[in-house]
């Protein structure tokens, strides 16, 4: 009997992949792929305890006591180190001394300015109203222009009384005439207010080494200065201005005869005879002078300073090492004349003419270099003697708390330079006797160091960067026996290594989500038997015959086989 087998009809179907592992399983595989990561970093680490800690030998309880220690060492350096860096974040300062021995001759002789008290020369009023009056007739003007021209003779700034007399005072009609311009052509001459200028003992035209300057007390004469346009060509023809000295002593540097001559003051102003003298370092717009009586012999001896912060302190703000450094113009504290480099008179000549500004809207440029704010005319005179009072006076923030004051005052914040050149100054005056002076009025000013060397004092940061730098470093040696290559070695595993493994299996998991969906997209064909339950269960019992004939047929077989060979060896 022979049964043919008939394919059932095939129908195709798209059998779906399984679905993707559970998140758990996700979470598991990567848990053991990091853990081999972290093992692999911490065979080659130079960190104590973390190789004890992922050795691959370790057991539980060792992992657990190495955990520990590790974590422990990890916080008591993190502790430490917050010490350390409030430390640093404190700022504390120290100052030491640089220099006990350094010679003067390494900085400038400071510049001497010297005004005399009377700031105007009376006898050159005629020819003043013919300049700057000459179309005018009326008496009353006439006699208006005389008051405003003797109010600038004892004027400074914080000194704005004498403008008190032009109150109720038709000023208005003299606007148009500038008056600094009429106090700079009746103020005093070089030859007549200077004489016998020496330096060093060799004697100098005085009108060749003093140039005309603005200050805060007016027009005067200043020596050694770079604020004018004539010092700065006496520096472009000498190298060597501002001029110095290494000498000290007596006749050593500056001497000067200032020439008084009080029958050339105004009349209506009767006060003590005196020049004022004025002792700044370069690029300083104003100090406040000191006066020495006319008819003496005065000696003023010098004594300089040098403080300084190094440039480690830079790091810290302006604010909290109370200093602003010259360059330093992106400082909130930066403040100084327009074009003048910082300086704590700088700053405050700055504040106080913004003061002038805020109350009466301009501002005198007599007493402050040429800038931005209008100039004060006729009819702003009364303003500045009304609020005189309020510009007499300066103050640094928080000083009213512990200073009693009756005038509102200003108040003015304004650090140090961080390079200062103090001087310390010694005014011995002697009065001449009658014989010696004569019918002049005169005073003999010699200005000299005290000392050839002087004292040079640094101050510096007590606990810096590098000392931030070199504690954290013992720090991580102490607790963690590690340094910066160790530390290079966890930066390298965290940056590189570490995203390095995330990208590469970030790749295979979408190279593997491609494959399944291209997988996906291929159809299976399945076939599907139709044929019916009885002659599946037929072929299965004749299978099952045939293997228990199949034995019976091998040695059949072999009995064939053996017969056959036995016949043929039998012939």
């Amino acid at each position: 009997m022979t049964l043919a087998y008939l394919p059932p009809a095939r129908s195709l179907q798209v059998q779906p992949r399984s679905l993707p592992p559970a998140r758990n399983a996700v979470l598991r595989q990567l848990g053991q792929a990091a853990w081999q990561l972290a093992m692999r970093f911490g065979k080659r680490t130079t960190i104590h305890g973390l190789d004890k800690l992922l050795a691959a030998q370790a057991s539980r309880s060792e992992r657990f006591v190495w955990l520990c220690t590790f974590i422990s060492a990890f916080l008591g350096a993190v502790y430490v180190c917050l010490i350390l860096s409030q430390r640093y974040n404190d700022g504390n300062f120290q100052t030491v001394v640089d220099s006990t021995r350094y010679p003067v001759y390494r900085i400038a002789f400071p510049v001497i300015t010297i005004c005399n008290h009377n700031r105007l020369n009376w006898q050159r009023l005629p020819l003043a109203k013919q300049r700057f009056m000459a179309n005018v007739s009326d008496v009353a003007q006439l006699k208006l222009f005389e008051r405003i021209v003797s109010s600038f003779d004892a004027m400074s700034f914080g000194h704005f009384e004498s403008f008190e007399q032009l109150r109720n005072e038709p000023t208005h009609q003299l606007s148009h005439i500038n008056f600094s311009h009429v106090v700079d052509f009746m103020t005093w001459k070089c030859d007549e207010l200077l004489t016998d200028c020496k330096w060093r003992k060799f004697p100098h035209d005085c009108c060749e080494i003093f140039s005309k300057r603005r200050s805060k007390n007016g027009l005067c004469w200043a020596f050694n200065s770079l604020e004018t346009v004539e010092g700065k060509r006496m520096q472009l023809l000498d190298p060597l201005w501002p001029w110095r000295t290494g000498s000290a002593g007596p006749m050593s540097a500056l001497f000067v005869r200032v020439l008084i001559q009080p029958d050339k003051h105004w009349p209506g102003r009767v006060n003590e005879k005196a020049i004022d003298v004025m002792v700044t370092e370069p690029y300083v717009w104003h100090k406040d002078p000191f006066r020495i009586p006319a008819d003496t012999e005065t000696t003023l001896e010098i004594e300089p300073t040098i403080y300084f912060y190094d440039n480690e302190t830079r790091s810290v703000s302006s604010d909290q090492r109370q200093c602003v450094f010259d360059n330093e113009r992106n400082s909130r504290d930066f403040k100084s004349l327009l074009g003048y480099i910082y300086m704590i008179e700088n700053c405050q000549s700055e504040c106080h003419q913004e003061y002038l500004v805020r109350y009466c809207n301009c501002t005198m440029d007599l007493l402050f270099p040429p800038g931005q704010y209008r100039s004060c005319r006729a009819q702003d005179f009364n303003c500045l003697a009304e609020h005189n009072d309020r510009l007499l006076y300066s103050y640094q923030p928080g000083e009213e708390r512990f200073v009693r004051s009756n005038y509102e005052g200003m108040v003015c914040k304004c650090f140090r330079n961080c390079y200062s050149l103090n001087y310390i100054n010694d005014v011995r005056p002697s009065f001449l006797p009658p014989e010696v002076l004569g019918n002049s009025s005169y005073v003999d000013l010699d200005v000299h160091f005290r000392f050839e060397t002087m004292m040079v004092y640094r101050t510096s940061l007590v606990f810096g960067w590098v000392d931030l730098m070199v504690s954290f470093g013992g720090i991580a040696g102490l607790f963690l026996g590690c340094s910066l290559i160790s530390g290079m070695e966890l930066v390298y595993f965290l940056c590189i290594e570490v995203p390095a493994f995330g990208i590469r299996e970030l790749r295979q998991r979408l190279l593997a989500k491609r494959r399944m969906d291209t997988a996906a997209a291929t159809p299976t064909i399945n076939l599907r038997q139709n044929m019916p339950s009885q002659l599946e269960q037929y072929i299965m019992q004749l299978k099952v015959e045939q293997a228990a004939q199949k034995p019976t047929s091998q040695f059949q077989k072999w009995q064939r086989q053996t017969f056959t060979h036995k016949h043929v060896i039998s012939k």
